[in-house]
Formats: C-alpha cells, structure tokens, sequence
C-alpha cells in the first residue's frame, strides 16, 4: 500500500473512530428502562437477540443504527442477557472486532453478553481460520469475561442452557460441523434435558446448512428435545410472522440484519411458555403483530 492509499484509508476511519469516542463517553452507555417483560413477577429468564450488524472499518454507515441497537438493548428493565448472532464485522479484521466489542463493552446492555461467530467473522471464506477464532476467543475472554477456549460453547443463565454452535473453517453460506461439535452439543442437551431446563441454541446459519457432516444431521438432533428453541441470522430477511417456524419439528427463529432497521427480538422465559416478540430496539417499540410462544 502506497502512501495516498493510506492517507485515503486513514481518513475513512475518522468518522468511525469520531463515533467511537462519542461512544467511550460515560453519558453514551446510560439508557433508562423503556420495557420489561409481560409478566415481571413470573418470568424465569429474558434475553434479546440481534444478529448481523456488519462493523466494518472505512464505513460509518452502520454506526449510528449500532449504537441505537445497543441503547435499546441496554433499555430492558428484565433483560438478563443479550445477544449477538454473528457477523458482527464486515470483513473479521482486529480493527473492527476492536470497533464491535469496544462498543458493546462501552453500553454494556446486559450482565451476560454472549456472541456467536459468523462468516464474515471469519473473513468469508477468506484468510486464516486459526486467526480469527482465537481472535474471537480472547475478545469473547477480554471484554465479556466468557472463558471459552473454542468456538462453540454453552453457559447456563437462571437454569436455561445457552448454546452456541460456530463453523470450524472458513465458511459463507454453509456452517462446517464436525462430528466432534455434535457430540459435545448432543452431551449438553442431555444435561440440559434431565434437569428440565429451557434451551436455546444459537447459530449464525440456518439449521439445514451444514457441510462436514450430513445436512439433516443438527436438526435431526434438536428434535430429539424438549423445551429448544433454534436461533439464527445470516439471511438478512426482514422480520415478518415468517421468521417464526417449525424446521424439522424444531421451533425456529430468523433474526434480521438488526443494522438494516434496528430489529431484533426479544425471549421472556415462562414456567409455562416461552414467548418470543419482534422489537425494534433502534426505535424503542414492539414490532406489532410479531408474537410468538412455544
């Protein structure tokens, strides 16, 4: 790279890295509570979800819907934990891993924050795997406290299992799973299912978009459970009454490119049910029509 490339690439940062320190500034992560759950007396467990938010280094465009995204989150008067889908960057650089993760620290919506892997975390289908998961391990272990040591991995929050799957190569539309990953994921539906616990299971791909092992084989697996509910982003697929659906006798949820309109959804855990209800958190509402229990 010559030096007007990297003149040109410096300034593009600059309303990235103007965002950013806006962002690091203490009023930033304050946010008052502007929702709770349905029945705040009674819910076990609630949790938001929002998926490919797409931080990309030289383009600020993004940005402002993020750092909406994050207030919103941060809003719910019962939100135990949030979570993030994958493709959390555009192209998996250090750059925007530290843009992605510094602003989620920064607001901090949530006491759990989870995060799963997604393609373009892991330069779709470009660059050196090894690189990115263990970046994304020691952001995960850095700046949320998750002491994970692989790209998959599983915590429990208010006796619901937290289950996240990733790919273990370089992938874009297809999730590379071993058998080894199935193992272990079949090991902790057990745990979970002899305690009569609610699951959710995380992925940044569809269920049937395996490589590495037989397509059918995760989905064949989920309906096995009890009490699971399988979600995932990656189609960018604005939300409707259609990212509710049974896959393979498995309960689905599609969770829209959040940094397109502000959407996500938001999970209220139930002796009884589990509902699920489309919000845009940019705007601070529900999205009207968008209910959904299991």
């Amino acid at each position: 790279m010559d030096f007007t490339s990297i003149i040109t690439y410096l300034k593009g940062l600059i309303p990235t890295v103007m965002t950013l320190l806006m962002m690091l500034s203490p009023a930033f992560g304050s946010a008052e509570v502007t929702y709770t759950a349905e029945k705040p007396e009674e819910v076990i467990m609630s949790f938001s979800a929002v998926s490919d938010i797409h931080v990309e280094s030289n383009n600020p465009k993004p940005y402002s819907v993020f750092y909406d995204v994050l207030k919103g989150l941060k809003s719910g008067g019962d939100n135990d934990a949030a979570v993030f889908l994958g493709d959390n960057t555009m192209n998996g650089q250090t750059i925007e891993n530290f843009f992605f993760y510094t602003g989620v620290r920064a607001v901090n919506p949530a006491e759990n924050i989870f995060v799963a892997l997604g393609n373009h975390d892991i330069g779709n289908g470009n660059g050196d795997y090894d690189k990115f998961r263990n970046e994304y391990i020691l952001s995960n272990r850095l700046y949320f406290g998750n002491a994970i040591n692989r790209p998959y991995y599983y915590k429990v929050v208010n006796d619901c299992y937290m289950i996240f799957l990733a790919s273990e190569e370089l992938s874009v539309n297809e999730c590379y799973m071993t058998e080894e990953q199935l193992v272990w994921l079949k090991g902790v539906l057990d745990e979970a299912q002899a305690q009569g616990s609610n699951i959710f299971v995380f992925n940044h791909h569809p269920l049937y978009s395996l490589t590495g092992v037989d397509q059918n084989a995760l989905a064949e697996l989920l309906n096995d459970y009890d009490n699971l509910l399988y979600l995932y982003g990656h189609t960018h697929r604005e939300i409707d009454a259609g990212s509710f659906s049974v896959q393979g006798g498995v309960d689905t949820v599609n969770v829209p490119r959040a940094t397109a309109e502000g959407n996500g959804v938001v999970v209220e855990v139930y002796e009884d049910e589990v509902i699920v209800k489309g919000r845009n958190f940019a705007e601070n509402e529900w999205i009207e029509g968008l209910r959904y229990t299991y």
